[in-house]
């Protein structure tokens, strides 16, 4: 599996649709926020995104796409998927100095990376 380190954590390349995408958990680990932060503001926010531009939502059917969206056994039998504009709009609401090194970070080290998986 292909891991890209962001803020000193790494976060295992996903692609959905022929396009990068982060899960609402790597966007917590990177930003070093509670579990459920980005959830929440994407679900407070969610009347902005549009689906399957800024978002996916993925059916957890086998332990195959469970592995390649790092979905724990606890997760529940969906994930959401969030591309690179989905990213950069789910991040407006992080403000904080570490939000502006990550959020180039990964841009430039995750999204941006010509090299497949």
């Amino acid at each position: 599996m292909n891991e890209i380190i962001i803020n000193n954590m790494p976060v295992l390349v996903k692609e959905y649709g022929g396009q990068r995408v982060v899960t609402l958990k790597d966007i917590d680990t990177v930003h070093g926020r509670p579990d459920g932060t980005a959830r929440r503001n994407f679900n407070i926010n969610k009347a902005h995104f549009i689906k399957d531009e800024d978002y996916f939502t993925v059916e957890l059917t086998t332990n195959e796409i469970r592995t390649q969206f790092g979905a724990g056994k606890n997760a529940g039998k969906k994930i959401t998927l969030i591309t690179e504009t989905g990213y950069l709009m789910l991040v407006k609401s992080f403000t904080d100095e570490l939000a502006w090194k990550v959020q180039r970070e990964l841009v430039n080290g995750y999204f941006r990376t010509q090299q497949t998986v």
